[in-house]
């Protein structure tokens, strides 16, 4: 037989081989039910949809401080090199 023949096939299993190395079973889910993500996208609720879960985002102090940095961020911006 010749090389090329040889080295054919075996390149084929090999690659074979080497893409179900890379195979792995998805994590489960971290969150129950369909929130932060739908469909595979990440998804933002509503401030309703916030207010009806009964899950407060931030309390008002901490509003206040990143409404603080936000300020200092947009007064100070970052320069490029």
């Amino acid at each position: 037989m010749s090389g090329k023949t040889i080295v054919g096939p075996a390149l084929v299993i090999l690659s074979l081989l080497l893409a179900n190395v890379g195979y792995a079973d998805p994590a489960p889910p971290v969150h129950k039910g369909p929130w932060p993500i739908r469909n595979g996208h990440n998804y933002q609720p509503t401030v309703n949809e916030l207010r009806s879960s009964h899950l407060q985002d931030v309390t008002p102090g901490e509003a206040r401080e990143i409404d603080r940095l936000y300020d200092q961020l947009v007064a100070h911006p970052a320069t490029s090199n």
